[in-house]
């Protein structure tokens, strides 16, 4: 019941997703504003992030998540009503986009946590695969509708939706029954909490490399997400529906990409972490290259596969390395770099690309990020090793 709401509640994230980009850039032509709504949600990412992680060590990680999934909901509906009546305005994309940054950011090192929880270190593999599948599915779902909505319907229909498909995550929520865990009962503090979960992290090298491919990988490749809307209407001249498309493809290559991660033998995880870490610029940059729409669907396909294989694989290998006790607060340190640096990187980017243009901007970054990958292919043994 829980994965089946996972997968209502993702697709309609990403039909939301979908439908905003291309509301903002309907809104205001520019490729800076879709960055800065973008980053914009980064804001309460990094202190909520934070003590989100310490919170889901020592309380109810299933009531965390409860909660931050009825606030996303209403968010949701709001945005909906504000674009069904015609009166949205940037601005309020932009304090519902803080919204959203500042519950997800809240919910997300608990649900991370709350699949330890209910499976054991074991089959945390397996589960984090299943996790990513169940994302990657609902990227095939979602935006192939949100683009057939937008041209249909407009924008609103999408937020509705979304809004609507938090119910089934908070109805399994409530019937799952969790297995109690030890929580650490002295008096809750924060500072000292996070700087016992900065110092843990420093510490071990594993960890700290892994982390590092995460925010440089986030920052240099991630950003296409946020300025498809770009390739998609100015590009391709492929229209609303074809931004779903290729927000289609790339769920559809991801979802490959973590049913390989899922059938990775133990002991090669780390070599294949570093293989994504080096197809995902390079398909990047062919992306950037294309003016063709069939050809940029199948890139853009073995994007998503490549970047996949990286992210399932880095968490996994984080969550099997990470002692219990700080489990939380490393995964939020985790999210807190995934959402954090590929945001950042889309408003850089969008930033340049008003001078050049957004495929020479996100070229670009594309060669930055395969330069490092080499690098970090050579210098980071640890990693290459890992199980």
């Amino acid at each position: 019941m829980y994965w089946f709401g996972q997968i209502a509640s993702q697709a309609g994230t990403w039909m939301q997703i979908v439908a905003q980009g291309w509301l903002v850039y309907r809104l205001t032509d520019s490729p800076l504003m879709l960055g800065l709504v973008t980053v914009v949600g980064l804001i309460p990412v990094v202190p909520v992030s934070l003590l989100a992680g310490v919170l889901s060590d020592r309380f109810s990680r299933k009531k965390l998540i409860i909660t931050t999934e009825i606030v996303l909901m209403l968010q949701a509906l709001i945005l909906a009503a504000l674009t069904w009546f015609g009166i949205v305005q940037v601005w309020h994309v932009i304090v519902l986009s803080f919204v959203l940054g500042g519950a997800a950011a809240l919910e997300q090192p608990a649900r991370l946590a709350f699949v330890v929880d209910t499976v054991g270190k074991e089959d945390l593999s397996n589960a984090v695969a299943l996790n990513s599948s169940v994302y990657n599915l609902a990227r095939i779902v979602g935006p192939a509708a949100a683009g057939l909505l937008v041209a249909s319907i407009g924008e609103a229909g999408c937020f509705f939706i979304n809004g609507l498909s938090y119910l089934p995550v908070i109805l399994a929520m409530l019937a799952i029954r969790v297995p109690s865990r030890q929580v650490v009962k002295e008096k809750l503090q924060v500072m000292g909490s996070l700087a016992s979960g900065f110092r843990y992290t420093w510490d071990a090298r594993a960890i700290r490399s892994l982390l590092l491919i995460v925010a440089l990988s986030s920052f240099f490749t991630l950003p296409y997400i946020t300025l498809m809307p770009v390739f998609a209407r100015d590009v391709l001249a492929a229209g609303p529906e074809g931004l779903g498309f290729l927000m289609t493809a790339v769920g559809v290559g991801a979802i490959g990409g973590a049913l390989v991660v899922a059938n990775v033998q133990s002991g090669r995880r780390g070599k294949w972490l570093m293989a994504g870490n080096l197809l995902g610029p390079a398909f990047l940059l062919l992306f950037c290259l294309s003016q063709s729409f069939a050809l940029s669907i199948v890139v853009v396909a073995l994007l998503g596969a490549s970047n996949a294989i990286r992210q399932t694989l880095a968490n996994s290998l984080i969550q099997i390395t990470t002692s219990d006790d700080y489990h939380g607060r490393v995964m939020s340190l985790f999210n807190l770099l995934f959402n954090g640096m590929s945001r950042t990187g889309a408003l850089a980017v969008g930033a340049v690309a008003e001078l050049t243009g957004v495929p020479l901007a996100l070229g670009a970054s594309a060669v930055i990020s395969l330069v490092l990958g080499a690098a970090m292919f050579y210098r980071m043994p640890e990693v290459l090793h890992l199980a």
